[in-house]
């Protein structure tokens, strides 16, 4: 893979490109002003329907992710011209695609976070049991494998391109017609749904990264940017490394900084799963691990434990950062190659500071109030799956004044127009499922909520 075509800025609709740097740019505010990403404020990262506003959500997270991965972009530019391997002039593209590719990195995840995907998953596959007869739908149409795949394994990663190649609408079905490399840098997992998910040792099979009915949007961006080996084989966009270390950083970090303020953590957890996996040998580790043990706070400041782990949290994310662009650089003859199976940040000298948070993460998950929302959660997104996929499905939603009529015009009108307009496929009923899905993806958890408690009549 070279960069003078990785970075050759394309779109799926045909604009002016004339400076590349500043088309690619747009794309981020594409992002800002749209409304799939203004709806991350009000969904969960760690904590369903947290009243606090201190307490990340998929926006806030986001924005974090986006801000290391600029930093972290801005970096491996620098030492990638200084080694001659990326032309000077096309300084400031590689951070400006970084921006844009972390801002929508969740974009596609469901209501209540990945407990949500779970619950897709578990629906559809007892749905196909008690529908199909031999594979084939009842209005008597036989599903592929990958189709049904599709919402067997529902990915959120899927969705996420889904949604900004064709659900945002704007004027066709190109969607918010985002650049092709903004577009590569967020499918984590370049396979199809019969493809992925599966354990080989190669982070890029963990899951899957587009839906059948997006086959040939994919094709053509790793078509186009030539994201493939010297075998042919489709691999990561390189860039796809670099955003995957900025979430792991930002969540790893920021998810514990959470539940400190929630009182979930303390000082003395932290620094045991700390100390665990540090090497105190190590002058720089050693160092950043005194912020612990010094609170350099105005002695009258109520709270100076949490002004302890937000030091801590900076020295630990600075230490992070420059880890991973250093192991990118260590890697990146194999990465542009499509030979890296690694991921940077378990790679790096940074290793042991992603282990010891991934345990104290297990204690945040465990928590009873995180458990009994994700509970609510369960019963609310499978009783919208159940009414709105019963509802489209059925004859009845075209028959003014029935249920069925009333729950499909609950569904978002532009999605409803999109399905009519640019069908995914001949598979009537795959296009309808995926008329629901897109539905509650889109959901905000307390718009899911509130949606659950108006047709159950739990509000009234």
């Amino acid at each position: 893979m070279k960069w003078d075509r990785l970075l050759n800025v394309e779109y799926f609709r045909k604009k002016n490109r004339e400076d590349q740097l500043d088309e690619l740019k747009k794309d981020s505010s594409k992002i800002i002003f749209s409304s799939a990403f203004r709806r991350l404020q009000n969904k969960t990262q760690i904590y369903p329907l947290e009243s606090n506003d201190f307490v990340r959500t998929r926006l806030t997270h986001s924005i974090e992710v986006s801000t290391i991965a600029q930093i972290i972009g801005n970096k491996v530019e620098k030492k990638l011209i200084e080694m001659k391997a990326l032309p000077e002039g096309k300084k400031g593209m590689i951070e400006s695609i970084l921006k844009a590719a972390s801002l929508v990195h969740d974009i596609g995840n469901p209501p209540f976070g990945h407990y949500g995907e779970f619950i897709i998953h578990d629906f559809y596959t007892k749905y196909f049991a008690e529908k199909f007869e031999n594979n084939v739908d009842f209005y008597g149409y036989p599903w592929s494998l990958e189709e049904r795949y599709d919402f067997e394994k529902f990915e959120g990663n899927a969705q996420a391109f889904r949604l900004l190649k064709k659900l945002q609408y704007l004027r066709d079905e190109n969607g918010l017609n985002l650049s092709f490399q903004t577009l590569a840098t967020i499918i984590k997992y370049p396979r199809s749904s019969t493809e992925g998910c599966i354990k080989n040792g190669d982070p890029s099979y963990k899951k899957f990264g587009y839906f059948s009915s997006e086959k040939k949007s994919f094709e053509k961006i790793f078509d186009t940017l030539g994201i493939k080996n010297k075998d042919d084989e489709i691999v990561r966009y390189p860039l796809v490394y670099l955003l995957e270390a900025a979430d792991d950083i930002a969540y790893t970090i920021a998810d514990i900084e959470d539940g400190c303020k929630k009182g979930v953590l303390g000082l003395d957890i932290i620094k045991e799963k700390l100390f665990k996996y540090c090497d105190i040998e190590n002058e720089e580790e050693r160092e950043i691990l005194k912020s612990l043990e010094v609170i350099e706070v105005d002695l009258d400041y109520p709270k100076p434990f949490e002004i302890s782990i937000q030091v801590a949290r900076k020295k630990l994310q600075d230490f992070m950062m420059d880890s991973v662009v250093d192991t990118f650089i260590e890697y990146y003859e194999d990465i542009m190659k499509g030979n890296y199976r690694g991921e940077l940040l378990k790679n790096s000298k940074a290793c042991w500071v992603e282990y010891a948070f991934r345990e104290l993460l297990e204690i945040l998950i465990s928590e009873k109030e995180v458990i009994k929302l994700e509970v609510a959660g369960d019963r609310i997104i499978r009783v919208l799956l159940t009414e709105f996929t019963d509802a489209v499905a059925s004859p009845n939603r075209e028959i003014i004044g029935t249920k069925e009529q009333k729950l499909f015009r609950l569904i978002s009108s532009n999605y409803r127009f999109l399905m009519k307009k640019y069908p995914d496929t001949e598979n009537r009923l795959y296009n309808e499922l995926h008329l629901v899905t897109d539905f509650v993806c889109g959901m905000t958890d307390s718009y899911a909520l509130d949606l659950y408690q108006a047709i159950t009549a739990i509000k009234y």
